[in-house]
């Protein structure tokens, strides 16, 4: 790099170095956040895709034909992979191991958690709990990889995790129980409902699955380069392990024959979408550290709202608190990119 200095009236042209490490640290640095932002992109489109998939095919169907559509792109995705490829593939049997139990920790259990905890306390509050995720990650990538975050990006961590706070906090209030024949208390006289501790301990133990997951994938492409492959590896152990353990497959066979063709194909996209997110996640954290990854790719408000809005009039009633929230985590996000 040349840089121009004017001393009087002359110019005087330094020579600087930039070593090339430090630069290609730098490239792949972006070229990790540009995939956080892709997987950010793509399950929020999901968000949106699975909203509409729901009123026409019940998730206990559709949640098994996102799974197939999981492993089938994945595998089409590996495919084309090695078609262009010239790099022969060899499999390195750790990392194989750990893509496996990656896998299973966010395609099974993790999903299977959050579903639980959605059917038992509602998905405004597992969704909340769900924002544990991020910080999760974060320790255990500190535990487990070594990674450390700095001062400046623990803060913007922090501000994306309180505007996901913001978003999916709804009111917890149930009217107090009276007499027959009494009058209904008014809002005033409504109270807070606790949580039931066993549940709440569900919802994060799915959230801390999920950042397990995410870790262990982590690591397991930097020793691998194979983000599809692990990717498809994963999926494939969670479809067998939940068809096994939670299907009963005549019913399911029938179930699919019934189905509406539209609530078929949007389940099928849902696949598409997801599958897609986790291969540009683990991409992802190959460059930059998984918490910070994470927390950008997790960022979903930042798009569902202001599409909520425009698409569906509003339908999830959108507030100012979730404004804010939103605003939080855009300035969030912004300052992870931008450091």
């Amino acid at each position: 790099m040349h840089l121009a200095i004017q001393d009087g009236l002359d110019v005087v042209y330094v020579q600087m170095r930039v070593p090339r490490g430090r630069v290609g640290q730098l490239r792949s640095g972006r070229v990790g956040e540009a995939l956080a932002l892709l997987a950010l992109l793509l399950f929020s489109t999901n968000v949106l895709v699975v909203k509409v998939a729901s009123t026409r095919l019940g998730q206990d169907v559709g949640f098994l034909l996102a799974l197939g559509s999981n492993v089938l792109f994945a595998a089409v995705l590996f495919g084309g992979e090695r078609v262009i490829s010239a790099t022969p593939f060899a499999i390195e049997w750790d990392a194989f191991a750990t893509f496996a139990i990656g896998g299973l920790f966010t395609s099974y259990l993790g999903r299977r958690l959050l579903f639980r905890s959605v059917q038992t306390i509602g998905p405004s509050r597992a969704s909340a709990l769900q924002i544990t995720n991020p910080v999760f990650s974060a320790v255990i990538g500190w535990l487990v990889l070594g990674e450390s975050l700095g001062t400046a990006a623990v803060l913007f961590v922090l501000l994306v995790v309180g505007g996901l706070y913001l978003t999916s906090r709804t009111s917890t209030r149930t009217p107090t129980p009276v007499r027959p024949g009494a009058e209904p208390p008014s809002e005033a006289g409504t109270r807070r409902t606790s949580l039931p501790a066993p549940e709440v301990a569900v919802a994060l133990l799915g959230a801390m699955s999920y950042a397990v997951g995410n870790v262990v994938r982590s690591g397991a492409v930097r020793y691998w380069n194979e983000a599809v492959f692990g990717a498809l590896l994963g999926a494939s152990c969670a479809t067998v392990v939940y068809l096994v353990a939670h299907t009963d497959l005549r019913r399911l066979a029938q179930r699919v024959r019934t189905s509406p063709r539209s609530g078929l194909w949007f389940w099928a996209l849902s696949g598409v979408l997801t599958i897609s997110a986790q291969i540009s996640l683990i991409a992802a954290t190959r460059t930059i550290p998984v918490a910070v990854a994470v927390v950008v790719a997790t960022a979903i408000p930042l798009i569902v709202v202001p599409a909520s809005i425009l698409l569906f009039r509003n339908a999830e009633g959108v507030t100012g608190r979730t404004v804010a929230g939103v605003g939080l985590i855009f300035a969030g996000v912004a300052g992870i990119i931008l450091t």
